[in-house]
């Protein structure tokens, strides 16, 4: 499980792994279970956060994900 702390206004980014095949069926990412978030406590504007996901999925602070353009 990852843990990260957020403040209000941040975000997380979830995607595959770029060096998966773009192919791969959905159903790839959930075979273990879904994604599990996990609130643990509240401090301030601050919220500390545990994510669970297939190995596959990528969990990046919003900051540090690729931007893309629209």
């Amino acid at each position: 499980m990852l843990m990260l702390t957020r403040r209000s206004g941040q975000s997380i980014h979830l995607a595959p792994d770029p060096a998966l095949d773009p192919a791969t069926p959905v159903g790839e990412f959930f075979r273990d279970g879904p994604i599990r978030v996990h609130v643990g406590h509240v401090e301030g504007n601050r919220v500390h956060i545990g994510i669970e996901a297939h190995p596959s999925i990528v969990i990046l602070r919003d900051e540090l994900s690729p931007k893309i353009d629209t």
